[in-house]
């Protein structure tokens, strides 16, 4: 007689998905536990992860790590859950600077070639490939003739087609994506001394923004994921109110796609997907963070030799970009050596950041951390001409994430990229849409009516 096998799938946490065979944990994804902090002490998770799902991460000998932002790929979660008697899983990338930090310290990493399905155990294949415009991955998980789409808070663009198939031969598909006012990004902005309300103040009802998504992919269900921090740093507790409340989520959703609620547990069988009774998570209580326990007092000036690490950190971006910026630091604001830049400073902008961050931030290649914190300020003038959400890019994914560090170094980046496309036609629309965004936001900053508009027509093309 054929046994057959017990799959269920859990979330917790922000962007964690474990896959359970039989009582057994097989993968899990991106563990971000909720007494450890992100972004410099900025972000916590929102709820606690529970006893049940602690212990399945303890136990489970895959972990598929998304990208390098400490929400999804956090060295303390990871090392807490004895990661390094497991196995992490990757996808392939440009730069696997991911794979060579996590063998530094001490794990053992696989870097899975892209598109292609590896078995995990019985029911329980995996593939997964890169998104090199967010230098992120998309993970794919197919059991009994179903399949998991986990784009945790980036796109599928690059393997449209390749997830339309798989998605075609499958009896139901569920997605599991990010969708929410818009927080998750730099937002703390100024104009002239003036902060500005960003994106994220229109509201937008996150059902409608994810079941677009899933539904340009043919999929049958849906379910908030990836979505679930908030901010705990003084300096950036303001924040909050722009985070997405769990009582809005579902405003806005397709009624056509199948709903499932978050940090939902499914069953999974030949028969489609069924939620099984689980415990809705508490809400995290951590205590809010003083940036002093970071080393950032915001009066703080730079050395003399750090202000050389930070000019040297601003010519490599107009190297690559023939624009920077000015990172104001105490009350100094420090500027690029090139000559050039003067030229373009009125039409430039300032990023004002606490010193022990900045530093860390350029050290350690993570700049994004600053920005993504929402601590840090950035000041535009009047006469802003310059992409500066590009500018902003170029630093965050290109240098660090990418390790860009010459104009042709770029250029075999941007080659690479290109072909990591399934559909060229995809590709050019992908790149068009993503470039007109970037440049309405940073020309349109503060018109967040055309802007929220522009936001909905965005998720859906």
């Amino acid at each position: 007689m054929c046994i057959l096998s017990e799959i269920k799938l859990h979330t917790c946490g922000n962007a964690t998905l474990i896959i359970e065979r039989d009582s057994k944990p097989i993968i899990a994804t991106d563990p971000w536990l909720d007494n450890h902090t992100a972004y410099f002490g900025s972000w916590s998770t929102s709820h606690k992860i529970q006893d049940f799902h602690f212990n399945l991460l303890n136990k489970v000998p895959f972990i598929w790590i998304s990208h390098f932002h400490p929400d999804h790929l956090n060295l303390r979660s990871l090392l807490k859950i004895k990661a390094r008697e497991k196995t992490i899983l990757l996808s392939y990338q440009y730069s696997n600077r991911i794979a060579e930090d996590l063998r530094r310290a001490g794990m053992k990493v696989i870097v899975l070639p892209p598109r292609k399905f590896i078995n995990l155990a019985e029911d329980v294949d995996i593939a997964t490939f890169p998104v090199l415009s967010t230098i992120d991955s998309v993970l794919l998980i197919r059991s009994k003739n179903n399949i998991i789409v986990n784009c945790n808070d980036t796109n599928c663009d690059p393997s449209l087609d390749f997830i339309k198939k798989e998605i075609s031969k499958s009896k139901n598909s569920l997605f599991l994506g990010l969708a929410g006012y818009g927080d998750a990004d730099m937002i703390n902005i100024f104009k002239d001394n003036q902060f500005i309300e960003p994106i994220a103040s229109t509201k937008p009802a996150p059902g409608y923004l994810l079941t677009s998504q899933a539904k340009k992919l043919n999929c049958t269900h849906a379910m908030h994921f990836s979505s679930f921090h908030k901010y705990v740093r003084s300096d950036s507790l303001w924040a909050n109110k722009y985070t997405t409340p769990e009582n809005d989520l579902e405003r806005g959703w397709d009624k056509n796609i199948g709903y499932f609620k978050q940090f939902s547990s499914i069953l999974i069988s030949d028969d489609g997907f069924k939620k099984i009774d689980s415990n809705y998570p508490e809400r995290n209580n951590i205590p809010n963070q003083d940036p002093k326990k970071y080393g950032d007092y915001w009066e703080e000036k730079l050395s003399i030799r750090e202000e050389k690490v930070v000019i040297n950190y601003l010519d490599r971006i107009f190297k690559i970009n023939k624009n920077t910026f000015s990172i104001k630091v105490g009350n100094k604001i420090i500027n690029p050596s090139d000559k050039n830049y003067f030229l373009k400073q009125k039409k430039s902008f300032v990023l004002h950041t606490p010193r022990n961050s900045l530093l860390r931030a350029i050290k350690s290649n993570i700049f994004d951390d600053l920005l993504i914190g929402n601590f840090a300020k950035v000041i535009i003038s009047d006469n802003q001409k310059i992409n500066f959400r590009y500018t902003l890019k170029v630093a965050s994914k290109y240098i660090d994430n990418a390790g860009i560090n010459s104009i042709e170094e770029l250029k075999q980046f941007l080659w690479f990229y290109r072909h990591s496309y399934d559909n060229k036609l995809v590709r050019v629309k992908s790149e068009l849409k993503l470039r007109a965004r970037d440049i309405l936001i940073s020309k349109l900053t503060g018109n967040n009516k055309i802007l929220g508009n522009l936001k909905k027509i965005y998720q859906k093309i």
